[in-house]
Order: C-alpha cells, then sequence, then structure tokens
C-alpha cells in the first residue's frame, strides 16, 4: 500500500488500484495520523483537528466511527490503539512524504553531483501537485503543508543549482522563469536564473530579472535586493563570470560536535530498553519528527550509561552531531547548571562565537534552536534536575533527538509529549551477565552461590555491581567468597537513598572498593572532594594533596581501576556524584578541618598562578595582578605560548568559574585574584555573563580584605562588563564607585580612566550633562598627570557630547584644540583621532557647511583601521544625512547601503535606525504619481 499526501491524499493497494476513501473528515482524520506515521495522535488532537474550538457532544465518539470506516478501507492492523492515542502502521517507503524526505537527504549528503541529481529527481517526480490539496486550510495540517512545499522549493533550488554547475543552462530557463514568476520574494530562483541567462549570453536580459526583483522588493517588503544578488547584478554588469554560487554568509562555523562520553567497557542488561529506544527512530531517518525521551531512576540505576551506550549505537543516524551536558542536576558539590548557562555551552559547540550569543535568556534559547533547526542532532542532557531546567535546552528541529537522563521523573516534560523512561533494578540474570563481562565467565560459573550472594548484597544496583566488579578484578584471589563475606556482614546507608532498603545502599559496596586502597590513594580519593569539579587535572590533584605530579598521576589511575574515577579525557578526571558524596562524607569523617581547608588553599593557589601565567601570555601589558605566593608543593600547568593559554582556559574554564564561587566563602583573597587572572580570557572570548559572574564574586571578596586599590580596579571592570550588556545604570553606580575610591587613594591614573568610562557611559545611557561633567574631570585629571594623549581622547569626548547638546560652534572649537594635542603626542590614539574629524564633521553638518563635513567625514574614514568596522558604519551613516541634506541623495543612499551592510554583518541594532533612514530616502527618490 502507498499513501500519497504530496498533491491530493490518496491510497494505493499493493495492486496499484486506488483505494476508495469515505469522504469529508474521515480523509481528514487519515491525514492527520499519515502526517504523524507510526507516532501516537491522542483523541484531543483529533478531535481539534476535525473539529476546532467547536466540537459535538459527542466528538469522541464520532472520531472512533471514523477509524472504524478507514480500518474497513485500509486494513484493520494499519490503524492501532495506544493509551497515548491512535496511531498509523505503515512500512518504510510507504509514505510519498516519508521517500521524499529520504531522497532529498540522500541528495543533501551526496557529493557526486550526478547521483545527487537522480536522487533529487526521483524526489520532485513523486510531487503530483499542492502537498495536502485540499486540505491544507486545516489547522493541524498547515504546517506540514507549508513545511514539505519548502522542502519542495529547495529540492529545486539543489536541482537547478547541479544543473548550472554542469552548464546545461538552456534547458532550465524556462521553468526558473515560471517559478520567479509564482515565487517572486524568493531570491534564490532569482540568481539561478540570472546565471542561466549569462550562461547563454543573454546579459542584458540577467540585468532585466535584477531590476524586476528588486522593484518587486522595495514595493513588497520595503527592502533592497541581498548582497549575494547585487553582487551577482554587478558580476552581469561587468561581463564578468557570475559566481558559481552567491556566497552566503554563515552565523556560526561549521562545525560537528562529537562530544558522546565513552561507553563503558562491559555494558550489560537493559535489552528491553534498548529496544525500545530503537523503535523511536523510523528506519526512515527524513522522516522523523522531534522527539524527547527521559530515563529516571534512582542515582546510580545506570541511566548514564544507558544513554550513552545507545547514543553511540545511533550516532551515525545523527550526522550533524552528537551533543553531550552534564546538567550537575543532582551533584554533592555543583548547583545545577542553569539553562542559560547550558545554551551557552551548548551554541558554543555548535561553532557559535561567545561573542554572539546573545545575553538575554530568551534571546539564547532562539538562537540555539535557529542553529539546530536544519540539522539532524542528538543531543543528550545527562543528570537534569528538574523540567524548568531541561525546557529551554530541547532542540527544534524536525531531525533532531533529545535524549535526558535525571533522578526526577520529569513528569512536566512527560506531560507535553516526551517518551518516559523508568529504569528499574537488574534482575538475577542482567546483573551476572554484568558480572560476567566484567570479571570473565569461568570466575562466576567457578562460585555461584558467592556470585548469588554478591549480587543480593549490591541488590540489583548497577553501579554498585560495578564497583564490586572492580574490587574483585584487582584481588588476588579469585574466589568471591571472601568478597561475599565481607558484603553480608556490612550495613550502611547513604542519606541519598534514605527509606531505601539496606541492602541496596552503595556505599557499603563504595567502601570495600575504598577500604582496599593504600593510604596515600585513599587521601587522594578523600581530598579529591574538596575540588570543586567537574574534572580534575593532575596539577590540581597534587596540589590538593601537596605531592608531587608522578605520585598524583599514579593515585589517579589506581582510583580508575577501582572505578572510583574515570579518565574523561587525556590527564583529566572525573567522578559519579554518588562516589563524589560518598568521598565527601569520608573526609568529613577522617580529615581535620584544618587539612581540608589546607588542601583547598593549595589547590586555589595550584588555580591562581596557574591562570595568572596563562593570561600574562595572552595580555603581557595588562595591569598586574597583586596575587599571593603559593603555598610549599603547589605544582602549576605549564603553559608555553598564547594558544596553549587560550586551550588552557577553555579546558578549565568550569572549574575555574566553580573555584572563584567555592573560594568566596572561605578564601576572599583566592576568589578576586583568580578572578581578575580571568578576566582578560573571558573578555577575549566575549564571555561577559561569565565575567560578570566572577567579578561580582570578587568584588564581595575584595571587601573583606580590605584591599581598595583592588576594590577599585574590580568596579571599573564590572562598570566596563555592565556597560557591554547594556545595563547603563549599573555599570554608572559601579564606576561612580570606582571614581570615588581611586580619588580617595589618591590614584591618579586609575580616577581618570575610571572618570573618562563613566563619561562613555552616562553619554550611552542619554545623561549628557552628567557625561560632559565626568568628561571634562577626566580631561583635567589628564592633563594634570601629563598625559597628553588621554587628554586628546577626552576633548573628543566633550565635543562629542557638545554636538548632542546643540553646541555646535563650542564642538569646532574643542575639536581643534584636541586635533592640536593629537599632534603633540604623535596621533597615536587613531581610532580616537578617526571619532574627532567624526564629531568636527557633524558639527558642521549642523551649521549647514556641508562640503566641510564631508571633508571631514572622509579624513575620519580614512584614520579608521579595517578593523574598526562599527565606527566606520557609524561615520558613513553621518556622511549619507550629510550628502543627504545637500541634495547628493544617490550617492547618500550608496553611504546608507554600505553602512547597513556593516551594522548587519555585525548584528548591531543601529541597522534597523539606518534601515529606516534607506526606506525614506527611498520615498523621496520615488516619482510621486499625478491624483
Amino acid at each position: 500500500m502507498r499513501i500519497g499526501l504530496l498533491g491530493p491524499l490518496e491510497v494505493i493497494d499493493d495492486d496499484g488500484v486506488p483505494v476508495e476513501l469515505p469522504g469529508g473528515k474521515p480523509r481528514t482524520l487519515l491525514a492527520v495520523l499519515a502526517t504523524h506515521a507510526g507516532r501516537p495522535v491522542s483523541a484531543e488532537v483529533l478531535v481539534e483537528s476535525l473539529w476546532g474550538s467547536a466540537p459535538p457532544a459527542r466528538a469522541d465518539a464520532n472520531v472512533r466511527v471514523y477509524v472504524h470506516h478507514l480500518r474497513k478501507a485500509l486494513g484493520g492492523d494499519r490503524i492501532g490503539r495506544r493509551p497515548e492515542g491512535y496511531v498509523l502502521w505503515l512500512e518504510p517507503g510507504e509514505l510519498d512524504a516519508a521517500r521524499f524526505r529520504s531522497l532529498l537527504a540522500t541528495a543533501r549528503a551526496e557529493p557526486e553531483p550526478d547521483r545527487a541529481l537522480e536522487s533529487l529527481e526521483a524526489a520532485l517526480a513523486l510531487w503530483r501537485g499542492p502537498a495536502l490539496a485540499g486540505l491544507e486550510s486545516v489547522p493541524a495540517l498547515a504546517a506540514d503543508a507549508t513545511g514539505l512545499e519548502e522542502l519542495r522549493l529547495q529540492a529545486l533550488e539543489q536541482r537547478f543549482e547541479i544543473e548550472l554547475t554542469r552548464g546545461r543552462h538552456e534547458g532550465i530557463i524556462a521553468e526558473l522563469r515560471a517559478l520567479t514568476g509564482q515565487y517572486p520574494l524568493r531570491e534564490t530562483f532569482r540568481g539561478q536564473l540570472m546565471r542561466a541567462l549569462v550562461g547563454v549570453g543573454r546579459g542584458a536580459e540577467a540585468a532585466a530579472v535584477f531590476e524586476s526583483a528588486r522593484q518587486v522588493l522595495a514595493d513588497e517588503l520595503g527592502l533592497d535586493p541581498s548582497p549575494q544578488l547585487r553582487d551577482l547584478h554587478l558580476a552581469v554588469l561587468r561581463n564578468d563570470a557570475p559566481p558559481a554560487r552567491p556566497a552566503e554568509p554563515a552565523p556560526f562555523a561549521a562545525v560537528v560536535p562529537r562530544q558522546l562520553p565513552a561507553r563503558v567497557a562491559g555494558f550489560a542488561g537493559r535489552t528491553e530498553w534498548l529496544a525500545r529506544m530503537d523503535e523511536l527512530l523510523p528506519a526512515d531517518d527524513a522522516d522523523r519528527d522531534v522527539q524527547v525521551v527521559t530515563i529516571s531512576g534512582a542515582g546510580g540505576i545506570g541511566k548514564t550509561t544507558l544513554a550513552v551506550h545507545w547514543a553511540h549505537s545511533v550516532a551515525d543516524r545523527f550526522p550533524d552531531g552528537q551533543l553531550y551536558l552534564n546538567l550537575h542536576g543532582f551533584d554533592p558539590v555543583r548547583t545545577p547548571l542553569e539553562p542559560a548557562a547550558a545554551l551557552s555551552l551548548l551554541l558554543t559547540a555548535l561553532g557559535v562565537r561567545p561573542r554572539d550569543i546573545p545575553p538575554d535568556p530568551a534571546e539564547r534559547e532562539s538562537l540555539y534552536r535557529s542553529v539546530v533547526a536544519a540539522r539532524r542532532v542528538l543531543v543528550v542532557l545527562d543528570n537534569a534536575h528538574d523540567a524548568a531546567q531541561v525546557r529551554p535546552l530541547l532542540p527544534g528541529g524536525a531531525g533532531c533527538l533529545a535524549l535526558v537522563t535525571s533522578r526526577d521523573p520529569l513528569t512536566g516534560l512527560a506531560a507535553a509529549g516526551a517518551r518516559p523512561m523508568m529504569l528499574d533494578l537488574f534482575d538475577t540474570i542482567e546483573a551476572a551477565d554484568l558480572l560476567e563481562r566484567r570479571l570473565g565467565r569461568w570466575r562466576v560459573v567457578a562460585d555461584p552461590a558467592s556470585v548469588a550472594a554478591v549480587i543480593a548484597r549490591c541488590g540489583g544496583l548497577p553501579l554498585a555491581l560495578s564497583v564490586v566488579a572492580a574490587r574483585a578484578a584487582v584481588t588476588s584471589t579469585p574466589s568471591l567468597a571472601a568478597l561475599a563475606g565481607e558484603l553480608a556482614r556490612a550495613r550502611r546507608a547513604l542519606d541519598g537513598f534514605a527509606g531505601v532498603d539496606a541492602a541496596t545502599d552503595p556505599r557499603t559496596v563504595f567502601s570495600w572498593s575504598y577500604r582496599v586502597l593504600d593510604d596515600d590513594t585513599a587521601r587522594m580519593f578523600r581530598l579529591l572532594s574538596v575540588h570543586p569539579g567537574p574534572e580534575v587535572t593532575v596539577g590540581a590533584a597534587a596540589s590538593l594533596a601537596g605531592v608531587a605530579p608522578d605520585a598524583a598521576g599514579e593515585a589517579l589511575r589506581r582510583l580508575c581501576a577501582a572505578s572510583l574515577l574515570n579518565e574523561s579525557g587525556p590527564g583529566r578526571y572525573t567522578s559519579h556524584d554518588l562516589i563524589r558524596a560518598y568521598a565527601v562524607e569520608l573526609a568529613d569523617a577522617t580529615d581535620p578541618d584544618g587539612d581540608r581547608d589546607a588542601a583547598l588553599g593549595r589547590l586555589l593557589d595550584h588555580l591562581v598562578h596557574s591562570a595568572y601565567a596563562a593570561t600574562l601570555l595572552l595580555d603581557p601589558n595588562q595591569t598586574p595582578t597583586p596575587i599571593d605566593p603559593a603555598a610549599d608543593a603547589v605544582v602549576f600547568d605549564p603553559v608555553a605560548d598564547r594558544p596553549d593559554a587560550m586551550a588552557w582556559f577553555e579546558a578549565e574554564r568550569p572549574v575555574l568559574l566553580a573555584a572563584v564561587e567555592r573560594a568566596g566563602a572561605d578564601h576572599p583573597s583566592h576568589a578576586w585574584q583568580l578572578a581578575c587572572a580571568c578576566v582578560v580570557y573571558l573578555e577575549r572570548t566575549g564571555r561577559w555573563q561569565d565575567k560578570l559572574a566572577v567579578l561580582g564574586t570578587a568584588l564581595e571578596a575584595v571587601r573583606r580584605t580590605a584591599d581598595r586599590p583592588v576594590e577599585a580596579r574590580i568596579l571599573r571592570s564590572l562598570g566596563r562588563t555592565l556597560g557591554r550588556l547594556h545595563q547603563h545604570d549599573e555599570a554608572t553606580e559601579h564606576l561612580r564607585a570606582a571614581v570615588a575610591l581611586y580619588r580617595e587613594i589618591g590614584d591618579a591614573n586609575g580616577l581618570a580612566h575610571a572618570t573618562g568610562t563613566l563619561g562613555e557611559l552616562l553619554e550611552g545611557a542619554g545623561r549628557y550633562e552628567e557625561a560632559m561633567t565626568y568628561t571634562r574631570l577626566a580631561c583635567d585629571l589628564y592633563r594634570r598627570n601629563g598625559n597628553t594623549l588621554g587628554e586628546a581622547r577626552s576633548l573628543g569626548g566633550v565635543a562629542t557630547l557638545q554636538t548632542m547638546t546643540g553646541r555646535y560652534v563650542d564642538a569646532i572649537a574643542t575639536c581643534e584644540r584636541a586635533l592640536d594635542l593629537f599632534t603633540a603626542a604623535g596621533a597615536q590614539g587613531e581610532l580616537a583621532l578617526a571619532g574627532v574629524y567624526d564629531t568636527l564633521g557633524v558639527a558642521n553638518h549642523h551649521l549647514g557647511a556641508h562640503a566641510k563635513a564631508i571633508e571631514c567625514f572622509d579624513r575620519s574614514l580614512k584614520g579608521l583601521s579595517s578593523g574598526a568596522r562599527f565606527y566606520a558604519g557609524l561615520v558613513l551613516t553621518h556622511r549619507a544625512d550629510t550628502r543627504r541634506a545637500a541634495g547628493d541623495r544617490e550617492r547618500a543612499r550608496q553611504d546608507y547601503r554600505e553602512a547597513l551592510t556593516i551594522f548587519t554583518g555585525l548584528g548591531a541594532r543601529e541597522a534597523e535606525t539606518v534601515r529606516n533612514q534607506l526606506a525614506a530616502l527611498s520615498a523621496e527618490l520615488t516619482p510621486r504619481r499625478s491624483p
């Protein structure tokens, strides 16, 4: 049987004969089930699809009647009923929409153009008319119809692209002309038609296609053609060979993340669960809808092990990447990861630059869903705290799947359509299978009574069984009898398992692995509980314990052998949260408070000095941070050069952020020293929220140590950071405090800098009179300090404020004084000098001296470096305003367009203002029709 959605709904039996379907609402019901083939559709959704918001009194009964009629037409086994609703069962290839998506996916992944073209032609041949023709007005089907139509257009674009690459221009011109008429706003078809026409020597017609596109876009949307289409038009006019395809700027790098942790060796059991998870993936990858799977259960039940194992088995079904993120929902040391921070990590893994990640959580969530919308990505969200933490992290792409593990049942996600799976304990067979895989069949078969006793004492807890197996694997005797006896005599309980039968207490199991450790390794295990996580390096462990790196590395390897630690990457180690909780309890009971505090101090020394060495490589000219000498036995991570320093910060960032927070409570000097050592890295990578967090902790800490110069420095850095986040009021408050403190301690240079920065912030907030006061004060301070360049820059700020308050003659005089100072200083600040010429141009513009203004703007643009694109956009906008006022509207439009291109590329908010100015200018240039 075949069901067709790519046109009017139709059903064809195995003999090729159309199946007569009941008309009206049963046809709509079948279409809804077909768009969800293989997945249950609830009765509520079907009722709303058939009757909207006004269903009849017996709507459910009517649905059952319609299903009965459809079963008679299709065959009784085609429509099934599950607790979640009705489901239409189809074999691979029976639904034309699924077949179309599969062929399109094949074409996109095929590197050989001719083979890709075969798949595209086969896909397009499936279409018999508009998708779901006659039913597209049904709200439940409208999105599917629109989505299928968009995919059809994308398939056509790819087919035309291959034809153009192959030089087959003549044969596609007529079809492209028809499509540009049918879809006049779709610029890709316009560009392909232009290239085809140029390919057969009809350049004039190609130029006419562009003019038609420009007119349509202006009339319909008030927009200009895209930069790609404009570049193509320019190539046509120059009689150049058009580009093979208009380049499209990528908002993020092409990154395919492969983040899944390694599989657990000797995976056992969970056969039923793996089969159920496999059923969630249809045979046809392209027909996969968004799905969420939750795996819940007690700590140590094997949620992460199952999720990672299955994720590896289906990784090839998600060619655009596999993301993994530990959300720390239930962690003995760390607080749950905030959704905004988690989104930042996910976006970074997907190739989005940190500086392009928006600070607003809602905007960050939207960007994440946009990035994955057209990808097939597997997202594993491990150790979630609750549904609220997870919801913002769920992908919206039709080819994505989210796999979430948590001790919480996540009922909120289940109610919204997630597939819940609640793991239970291993049965006897699964437990024995695990022991066989870890210890070897001969040991398990040789002593069945002891094996049964071990399994009973572990209570079917997979984590407990794994630790016991590791303990047995390193014992000198092959018999399990002694181990079984020890387990039988021990009865203790982890607080997290209160209420659970003592026989399932994992602490008992952990204790036997711990007790066989030598003294040094046992001490290392306990002291690792002091580390804030999530990963520890050999250098950090050596500093914690106050031992040599070789000894620390050996202890870490022994802990891995005992399954009390895992090597998450080369030289990086982590442990399960239950084992960490056990280590915390052991340290509390065994090690004096002074010893644990000293270990934390050595760890913080390690991080401070390692970070300080790395930050000096990133910026050798930065103001030195006063740091205390490290304690004895502290070792530092070696950092050789600037790339090495950046790599170190990237790897250690979660540890550094957690360490600053941890140090804030009892080690305030370490807190602010570590925060200051991280500032350059966080600025360079645009991690403004992280920088704000560590500086907030640092400010509280430094006030407890009464280090006034450092407090002023942190206040100034906080003000700058808040300004970057457009939180002007808070930024101003911090900078005012910095100014007052610099004045109090007599730091003239710091006072001048903070005062000038405060003036800039007040200007950005529109508080011009206050801004003028602080900017003039900065000028005076620089003058007293003999800092000519600083004075020149501040005078430029004064002139800018004078133009903003309508004092244009004064602004010109101030600019001239600033230019004299720049000359005296050797014009070392090109950006500030260019800013003075820009301000001079604005002042002359308002005084009507348009020619003089344009001359100043030209000098400003000439003085800007190639990296100062944002400032170039501002100057271009000012020059456009002047040319427009002078009547040179065409050249003004050119300046506006160039500025708009810059601002759009930077994602700057000024783009909207320039777009409006350009629209107003276009209206001025459009001839008015006679009434």
